[in-house]
């Protein structure tokens, strides 16, 4: 009996030990990330060998809120479409910290990467973060170039569940036939800021496309030319999105 209570003791310190030396070894904060296809996606990575290569290294800014709790699983933003060395906006990361969310985003896939180059980055965000977190499946969400963003949300609304637009016609390359898998998604458009009179009114005829087609879950943030998108507006948009 004696025996018998000691053995369980010793288990239960060695999975208490192992739980608590798992979560302390896990990374937090600002990083960067390098896997190639074929770590991230595996056997499927032959599927897109043309579009990048299975063996190719790719980088991914990350950020990981330094308050990660395995058992209050963050959401992630992926940041489609960011040339090398992107780095998010002043605040945005306090943002990311508030609202429990990984931030990622790919190097290289600026305009110097194809669309379907920026389409592909973009999805292996995920299953990248995935394998070495915890997360909130109901919380996945995009942003960054507008027409990347776009399509990405829309050829895969088992992935997204929302997404942040930020320039742009947003309507030309998403065909109506796709709106029936995306009327319970959320999205919210970003525009005046950047990009002049034709940047307003690309952004706003998608909206009202979008409106039109029937999706009832659309905010329209319009800030003024001479305002930054900053922490606040950034926030706002996050705030639509989780509902």
């Amino acid at each position: 009996m004696f025996k018998s209570v000691i053995k369980l003791a010793t288990l239960l310190f060695l999975v208490t030990f192992s739980l608590s030396y798992a979560q302390s070894t896990v990374r937090t904060g600002e990083m960067i990330i390098s896997a190639s296809p074929g770590e991230i996606m595996e056997a499927d990575a032959m599927s897109f060998n043309s579009i990048i290569g299975k063996d190719a290294i790719i980088e991914w800014e990350v950020y990981v809120p330094e308050d990660y709790d395995p058992t209050n699983p963050p959401g992630i933003m992926v940041f489609a479409g960011a040339p090398q060395n992107e780095r998010a906006p002043f605040g945005w990361m306090s943002v990311m910290k508030d609202k429990n969310l990984i931030w990622v985003a790919a190097r290289k896939s600026g305009n110097a990467a194809t669309f379907v180059q920026k389409e592909l980055l973009a999805l292996m965000s995920v299953p990248l973060i995935e394998k070495k977190y915890k997360i909130d499946a109901k919380r996945v969400y995009i942003s960054g170039v507008g027409r990347v963003s776009s399509v990405v949300t829309m050829d895969n609304p088992d992935i997204f569940n929302g997404a942040i637009f930020t320039d742009g016609d947003l309507w030309s390359k998403n065909p109506e036939y796709k709106i029936n898998s995306i009327l319970n998604k959320r999205f919210v458009f970003i525009t005046g800021h950047q990009g002049g009179a034709a940047n307003v009114h690309s952004t706003r005829y998608s909206y009202n496309k979008f409106k039109d087609a029937g999706l009832k879950n659309l905010k329209l943030i319009t800030i003024s030319p001479i305002m930054r998108y900053d922490r606040r507006r950034f926030l706002e948009a996050i705030d639509y999105l989780d509902g």
